[in-house]
């Protein structure tokens, strides 16, 4: 999910030297940054404030949504509470490491939170469609999708310019190895997942099979944008993390459409040229098209890099918001999936960020390389395998995305980022492709 990153410095007092907005983050809560305790007691409210506002909705409509005209004083409370959720986030991000240093402008504040808190927007967009499907799925949110997702990768090609694609020439090998993992191993990953967790132990053939085929578009889809954040965060090669990135979606429409039809089968009719061509136009065209004018108008682009992170978070929070509500409808009248998809998804999330470290270890990465192949083979571009299940497949198969979306982030940021910030570089013989990603610097002052 595709936000630029624009850091100078981390909660332990540590600088980027990879420019800014060389990374892009989706959905990405930093995990590190511990704030006050007022800061802190704040976050609780936010999150008292969030909750209410989802069971107020959620418990009149007797667990099945409703149109935000049906009740209008109910729909109103859920929204006044989310406010009031957002209201308390965002003292307590002012109040935490995230925030700003120094008196920044009012808009480079709101801008900053925005792209900080982003995984609690998305959840609340993703809430806000399932809780008011009937009135979300017949709005241009649902059927805007497709732009939505144009706009945020073309904020993602705006942070990839000349020097990034120049390095697949220098050091093609390990770029190469990495793309040829992700595109091999995630895909059958995904295929013996789906088979074992979904084909084998849902009774209904057809809801088995409808989440199989979203499972296989997650695991052939293009890697996620929140592998730069990661990598960046846990002291991998974030150079190396930021070319992957930009290659493995220049590749997706020549790749997804053919390992999804081989994995698919017999599964569902699947239209290739159809699925191509989407593909070039929804994701190709504005990474290339964001790429050459981010390069071209490098300066102008600086000065605004702090609204990109806000565009994409709010494309994406459309996304998400239409796509739960095309498939609410069908999740509501099948609740018992959701330990299926609990259990499917996770396994796979995990089982992803392993193949993505231990593989290249007997490849000769060394241990920057590494961290940065973990989260380029391990995380999907879900905005893209969303739009892709709506357009082509049945609904349920989207459900697949949401909760892959949510669960990747969550396991990424709070397990596999701090195992791998406890690893260092073993001096392997293989160089860097960047300059070091993290550099000494002293603390902040508050």
């Amino acid at each position: 999910m595709s936000l630029p990153a624009a850091v100078h410095a981390d909660g332990r007092g540590r600088t980027f030297s990879k420019r800014q907005g060389g990374s892009l983050m989706e959905g990405l809560t930093d995990v590190r940054g511990h704030g006050s305790s007022v800061g802190k007691r704040m976050k609780y409210i936010s999150n008292i404030f969030v909750i209410f506002g989802f069971l107020v909705a959620f418990l009149v409509s007797r667990f099945v949504g409703m149109s935000l005209v049906a009740m209008p004083h109910v729909s109103a409370l859920t929204i006044v509470f989310w406010l009031g959720g957002i209201f308390f986030a965002y003292q307590a991000f002012m109040r935490s490491k995230k925030a700003p240093a120094g008196a920044p402008a009012s808009w480079i504040k709101v801008c900053a939170f925005i792209a900080g808190y982003s995984s609690l927007l998305l959840t609340l967009a993703v809430l806000f469609g399932y809780l008011f499907y009937p009135t979300i799925e017949k709005s241009f949110i649902a059927k805007g999708n497709a732009y939505f997702l144009m706009i945020s990768l073309f904020v993602m090609g705006l942070a990839i310019d000349g020097p990034d694609w120049k390095r697949i020439a220098k050091n093609p090998r390990v770029i190469g190895l990495t793309v040829l993992i992700r595109w091999v191993c995630l895909p059958l990953a995904a295929y013996v997942v789906a088979y074992l967790i979904f084909i084998k132990l849902i009774p209904d053939a057809t809801t088995a099979r409808n989440l199989a085929i979203g499972m296989i578009i997650v695991g052939a889809g293009p890697t996620g944008t929140t592998s730069n954040a990661l990598t960046m965060i846990a002291g991998g090669d974030l150079a190396m993390s930021v070319t992957v990135t930009g290659l493995n979606t220049l590749l997706t429409p020549f790749v997804l459409p053919f390992i999804t039809l081989l994995l698919v089968g017999s599964m569902a009719h699947m239209e290739v040229g159809a699925v191509v061509i989407d593909l070039l136009k929804i994701v190709v065209l504005p990474v290339t098209l964001g790429s050459v004018l981010g390069s071209i108008f490098h300066r102008p682009i600086n000065r605004i890099k702090p609204a990109l992170a806000p565009m994409a978070v709010i494309a994406l929070g459309f996304i998400m918001m239409g796509t739960m509500s095309k498939g609410a409808a069908t999740l509501i009248r099948q609740y018992y999936i959701l330990p299926y998809l609990a259990v499917g998804v996770t396994l796979f999330v995990v089982l992803g960020y392993a193949i993505g470290w231990f593989i290249p270890k007997h490849l000769g990465f060394n241990v920057s390389q590494r961290k940065a192949a973990c989260f380029e083979i391990g995380t999907t571009n879900a905005a893209v395998t969303l739009v892709l299940a709506l357009r082509h497949f049945d609904p349920l198969a989207v459900v697949v995305s949401i909760f892959y979306g949510k669960i990747m982030v969550i396991v990424g940021a709070t397990l596999i980022v701090p195992l791998l910030q406890r690893i260092t570089d073993d001096g392997a013989a293989v160089p860097s492709l960047g300059e070091s990603t993290v550099t000494p610097h002293p603390k902040p002052s508050a």
